[in-house]
């Protein structure tokens, strides 16, 4: 099962910096988030889909497809936007 380890805001809505993750893509294992920590969704999806500028890394590397296979060892990091100037 891949960890998830998450950072920022997104550890106090989970109450946790890392979670076991479910599913064979990146889509499905933030929906599987969401699902079981409901304060994730709002910094996390919109319209169905993943928010711009989530940054999302499997194993150190960046990742932009949401459809990105996942496999059981994985680790996952997931960064909710950051603004700043």
């Amino acid at each position: 099962m891949p960890r998830v380890s998450l950072f920022a805001s997104l550890r106090k809505a989970a109450g946790a910096k890392e979670v076991p993750g479910t599913g064979g893509t990146i889509a499905e294992v933030l929906a599987n988030l969401v699902e079981r920590y409901p304060l994730l969704a709002a910094q996390l999806v919109e319209d169905g889909r993943i928010r711009p500028h989530v940054v999302i890394t499997i194993n150190g590397h960046t990742i932009t497809d949401e459809h990105a296979p996942v496999a059981a060892d994985d680790q996952i990091a997931v960064f909710p936007p950051i603004a700043g100037g």
